[in-house]
């Protein structure tokens, strides 16, 4: 099946006091280690679940009338978490979904993010050939259409940190 690739880039996605919300909800002790992005690679990494967080729940109702805007549907949330990529740690090409109607918003929280750090979501296409490679950046987001075969790559080995994604899968209403 060819899917009509829907990829949107939005920079400066949240005002700054919720996006630093949103950064210190992503820097609790909730992080657990053996996520992986569902495509056997058995390589893990790490995930915090945030469905029921305050500041990240506020950012979906703050980031919900673009993203209604822009893929023209309604949208409500299946369920919103985090993964943190180390150096090493990348994920596997995989889809989020299969179903016409699913769409992913996938942000960036970090507060600050270098070029020689790495880290980009890659996008592809049906036959494997990169479309879209997109930096990290604070308060960026993605919203693409869930068929898209895509993976989050590992930072470089300059960056000692968590890469930390924030995602929210989304249906279609």
């Amino acid at each position: 099946m060819i899917i009509k690739p829907f990829i949107q880039v939005m920079d400066k996605l949240a005002p700054a006091e919720l996006h630093e919300a949103v950064w210190g909800a992503c820097m609790s002790k909730n992080w657990y280690f053996g996520h992986g992005s569902g495509n056997n690679s058995g390589v893990s990494f790490w995930k915090m679940d945030l469905d029921d967080d305050p500041a990240t729940s506020r950012l979906w109702e703050f980031a919900k009338p673009s993203c209604e805007e822009k893929t023209g549907r309604s949208l409500s949330v299946l369920r919103q978490y985090a993964n943190g990529h180390t150096y090493g740690l990348g994920g596997g090409i995989h889809l989020d979904d299969n179903r016409e109607g699913t769409y992913t918003l996938l942000y960036y929280p970090m507060p600050t993010w270098k070029t020689d750090w790495d880290g980009e979501t890659i996008y592809q296409d049906q036959n494997g050939e990169i479309l879209l490679a997109v930096k990290p950046a604070p308060n960026r987001a993605v919203l693409f259409d869930a068929r898209i075969p895509h993976a989050g790559r590992a930072p470089s080995r300059f960056y000692g940190g968590l890469r930390v994604t924030l995602a929210f899968k989304l249906i279609a209403a």
